[in-house]
């Protein structure tokens, strides 16, 4: 039983050593969060359960099978029992954030922590909290990655530039494209639009920062994505962009708006 119980715990340790080298970001940090808590403790007494049974075996007298047996159970038992009472620990400790204020917090930590940070903000443009995707979506376009691409020179190569996880950013920013919140959708156009180094012209972008210029001027539009996309339309030049800003130029009641709109809307030179 002893043995059983070593044995275990080595074999757990093998299990981190490689999560740490080879595994998923969520295992690994489940993994982490359960021997935090005190899951390895759960672990050695599987191990002891499975090494009394081991010597089923060697017993001579049905005392001796029932008394291993119990043992086994037992250990069995206990294992268990801590594994669940350990479930409360196990969440608090994982960090998983569960209220729209803890995940907000938790995607404007990860935006310029590491990589690592990063991806764990890939989920949260699918949020059924609408103000938690918008916040997720504008980390994407604002973040260590992004900003490494994108402000990389002769002198000071990008870091990141061949990462992985730029295609995962882009491909979560085009799904958000297609929200049902205008403010997402917005949110999402102006992030592609507004690295190119980074995600590549997108003309899906434009078309959608255009949109949001023909809808700003009817009533109950929101003026800041019309700023938003006024934005976006002053870096990359495009056709319809440009073309959609010279008409809310031209239909704005707002003075700024409509300054701002006619300079975005000026033939870019070559």
């Amino acid at each position: 039983m002893l043995a059983g119980g070593l044995l275990a715990c080595l074999a757990l340790v093998v299990v981190a050593f490689l999560s740490g080298v080879l595994g998923h970001p969520a295992f690994r940090d489940a993994l982490r969060a359960h021997l935090a808590s005190g899951g390895w403790l759960a672990v050695a007494l599987l191990g002891v359960a499975a090494g009394a049974l081991t010597t089923l075996h060697g017993t001579r007298s049905r005392r001796q099978r029932l008394a291993v047996i119990v043992t086994a159970l037992a250990a069995l038992g206990l294992a268990l029992a801590l594994t669940w009472s350990l479930g409360p620990a196990v969440a608090r400790n994982s960090g998983a954030p569960r209220s729209p204020r803890a995940r907000a917090r938790a995607i404007l930590k990860g935006s310029f922590q590491s990589p690592h940070g990063i991806a764990q903000m890939l989920p949260y443009t699918h949020d059924p909290d609408a103000t938690v995707r918008e916040q997720a979506v504008l980390a994407l376009g604002v973040n260590l990655i992004v900003s490494d691409v994108e402000r990389a020179s002769e002198r000071w190569p990008a870091k990141y530039a061949t990462h992985p996880l730029r295609d995962s950013l882009r491909e979560h920013l085009l799904e958000a494209l297609h929200d049902s919140s205008a403010s997402i959708r917005a949110q999402a156009a102006r992030a592609l639009w507004k690295a190119p180094r980074t995600f590549g012209s997108q003309p899906a972008a434009a078309e959608t920062l255009a949109a949001v210029l023909d809808r700003a001027t009817r009533p109950g539009a929101l003026e800041r994505l019309a700023w938003l996309a006024l934005d976006a339309a002053a870096g990359a030049p495009h056709p319809a962009l440009k073309a959609a800003a010279a008409r809310f130029a031209a239909a704005t009641p707002d003075s700024e708006l409509a300054r701002v709109a006619a300079r975005a809307a000026e033939p870019t030179g070559p």
